[in-house]
């Protein structure tokens, strides 16, 4: 196939601004080779560079309609794109990384032998009963949310993305689903 040219890539956005699928199939066979190559020059992981491509596409598809030729070429538009989330995606691993070293050092820190007895062990296990049972009881979606954001960390606004849902339903949804958890354990 042929390298597409500033004009083709700017049918294929106004194409997609309308929601026409087959553009932005098309728009992906054009584009996914250089997206591709320009995530591995930021992240060099071949799994991230192709979960970026892919959310960035997306974000193409949601934000077509506010392309503007006279700000840039498409093939810069979408470069733009595609970095961003290539360095949000640098960023939320480096939280998560750090997330699970400060973790590690603080059960290092805490573990000791008096801590392990038989009355600890079995309060934990019934914590962690009561935690299971009030996290079953939340729709998945829910429950997904509420575990991205407080057992791995991740931001609202990545939440959304990665769970396909406005960032105000996340929030309102990790508030409510957090009180509703809290009064499960409270039983």
């Amino acid at each position: 196939m042929h390298e597409a040219t500033a004009d083709e890539l700017e049918k294929l956005l106004e194409r997609i601004a309308l929601k026409d699928q087959s553009a932005l199939e098309q728009l992906h066979h054009r584009v996914a080779g250089k997206l591709s190559s320009a995530a591995m020059n930021v992240l060099y992981d071949s799994d991230m560079s192709k979960d970026v491509v892919q959310e960035t596409l997306l974000q193409i598809w949601f934000r077509a309609g506010d392309y503007q030729r006279s700000q840039s070429e498409p093939m810069t538009w979408m470069s733009a794109i595609l970095r961003y989330r290539a360095i949000d995606r640098l960023k939320c691993e480096g939280i998560e990384k750090n997330r699970r070293d400060q973790f590690e050092r603080f059960q290092e820190c805490t573990e000791t032998r008096a801590l392990d007895t038989p009355v600890t062990h079995l309060l934990t296990q019934e914590l962690h009963r009561q935690l299971r049972g009030g996290l079953t009881s939340l729709c998945t979606l829910n429950r997904n949310a509420l575990v991205m954001a407080y057992y791995y960390g991740y931001s609202r606004e990545s939440i959304a993305i990665h769970l396909n849902q406005p960032v105000n339903s996340i929030k309102a949804c990790l508030r409510r689903d957090l009180m509703k958890l809290n009064r499960y354990l409270s039983c």
